[in-house]
């Protein structure tokens, strides 16, 4: 079945030899039977997914073996299949997951990519772009999507209300307490000089380096990143910019302003970190 639709089949007899092969020969498939890797299995199964995290691997387990079953899941491999298998079950997965792989996007394998996007401002549009622009830098099966998104909602939600529509942290706070922080920031939308002003997003792919890194900059007079508000402090637990800023850091690996505060440079890594290393 798998000739048949133009690939070729590999065989490994050995849990380094697997290893090696799929960092090296970029399978559309993996078939992997945890009971012919022993003892290393679940170890295996880890490194061949940090190689390439959007390679769609089917497990073979055997009926009664729920922790293998449990700790593929936990991996986030494509399919668990149950031994015994039979041949139209095997074939439907198989070609599900050759259909998938050539459909996902992997962007440990490209050269180099980068994309600019310019946003009014409107708040409308701070999530859907967080969510485009992580479709398009991370893989569909990195654990890491949501936390990402989460922080560049957080960093375009700065940008446009502290940045291009310029209300302060007192600002924003008494219009919170007043119900009234809506109207605030759409009057300003409409007014100038603020009505004209963008946000610039870049995204970049940059494998050679190993990272994806974000630029959001706006046309604000900036803010004194080095001091930012307490998150803690009683007074201002009702404002968003100060847990906005601190969500945002632990989101990413590195957070770099500018001196004027008005531009943020944000890096991840490419490939998440492997759970030992995480420990």
């Amino acid at each position: 079945m798998v000739l048949s639709m133009g690939h070729a089949l590999a065989w490994c007899t050995q849990a380094e030899q697997l290893v090696r092969m799929v960092e090296t020969n970029h399978p559309a498939a993996l078939v992997v039977d945890m009971a012919d890797i022993r003892p290393k299995a679940v170890l295996t199964l880890r490194k061949v997914l940090m190689a390439r995290p959007s390679l769609p691997a089917l497990v073979l387990v055997e009926a009664d073996a729920r922790q293998d079953a449990l700790e593929a899941h936990r991996n986030g491999v494509f399919a668990v299949m149950r031994k015994p298998l039979r041949e139209d079950e095997l074939q439907f997965h198989i070609g599900h997951a050759i259909a998938t792989s050539a459909e996902q996007y992997d962007p440990s394998r490209i050269r180099r990519e980068e994309r600019t996007l310019l946003l009014a401002n409107d708040f409308s549009l701070i999530t859907p772009v967080a969510k485009s622009l992580v479709d398009t830098t991370l893989s569909p099966s990195d654990s890491r999507r949501t936390q990402v998104t989460l922080g560049l909602i957080e960093i375009l939600s700065n940008a446009i209300e502290h940045g291009n529509l310029g209300i302060d942290f007192q600002e924003k706070r008494d219009a919170l307490r007043g119900s009234f922080f809506f109207d605030l920031a759409q009057e300003r939308a409409h007014q100038s000089p603020w009505k004209d002003r963008v946000v610039r997003v870049t995204s970049e792919v940059l494998p050679e380096q190993g990272v994806v890194r974000y630029t959001v900059l706006d046309e604000g007079n900036g803010f004194d990143w080095r001091s930012p508000p307490d998150p803690s402090d009683p007074e201002n637990l009702v404002a968003r910019h100060g847990r906005g800023l601190l969500m945002a850091r632990h989101s990413f690996d590195r957070i770099e302003f500018n001196e004027k505060g008005n531009e943020v440079r944000l890096e991840i890594a490419l490939h998440p970190p492997s759970p030992t290393e995480t420990r």
